[in-house]
């Protein structure tokens, strides 16, 4: 089995079948694509400079010096209206090292304040969680899926922040003191672990316990 690691294209990142990865390159101006035998070199690729490419085949997949942490985690938020005009929101987050999963959580501890954000309220929540997680492991950097560009956008100072909900985040990810590397994928696109973290915010938000009541 060989994956396929995409540097530039429509989507980025790592693809499990040539077809899934023909889509985001082909016709794609100045794609950056290759197929490597495991995950982690996949992943790296996609991730790291061109400068550090050029030394990724010859580094050993055991070896520290790879260019990029090898932690690799996957955020979703949902949210549910409720008759009354509340909101069930809930947050999921997978990690992953080395390419095998090491934790998986999820939940609805959602401010009041942050509900006017709906689904983008539980995937912040997955942020947040995933960089406390990483702190509590000693980790220092990691690449981090996602599916709204708000979340790397407003973290990085590319979008404005104009909400003390969306402010407050930013502040707490430049205080993590973790080095991130923003990877976009679609969402419902098929991607095994963006449908583990979907499934799991969901099952934060409450829905699998009114799936059980019906």
């Amino acid at each position: 089995m060989k994956f396929y690691g995409v540097r530039r294209g429509r989507s980025t990142g790592v693809f499990e079948s040539w077809e899934a990865c023909r889509q985001q390159v082909f016709k794609f101006p100045d794609a950056e694509y290759k197929a490597f035998p495991t995950w982690e070199e996949a992943s790296a690729f996609a991730t790291c400079t061109a400068s550090t490419t050029e030394n990724l085949s010859e580094t050993s997949q055991d070896s520290p010096s790879t260019p990029l942490s090898r932690v690799a985690i996957w955020v979703d938020g949902s949210c549910f209206p409720q008759g009354d005009g509340s909101m069930r929101i809930g947050w999921g987050l997978l990690v992953k090292q080395d390419g095998r999963e090491v934790y998986r959580a999820k939940g609805n501890d959602i401010p009041p304040e942050a509900h006017r954000h709906r689904n983008v309220a539980g995937e912040i929540f997955g942020i947040l969680k995933s960089l406390e997680w990483c702190k509590a492991h000693g980790i220092t950097e990691v690449t981090l899926y996602f599916d709204y560009q708000g979340l790397e956008s407003w973290a990085t100072g590319s979008w404005r922040t104009k909400l003390p909900f969306t402010q407050s985040y930013a502040r707490a990810v430049k205080a993590s003191g973790i080095t991130i590397h923003w990877i976009k994928i679609k969402a419902h696109s098929g991607n095994q672990e963006n449908e583990i973290v979907d499934r799991l915010a969901k099952e934060g938000a409450g829905l699998e316990l009114e799936n059980e009541k019906a």
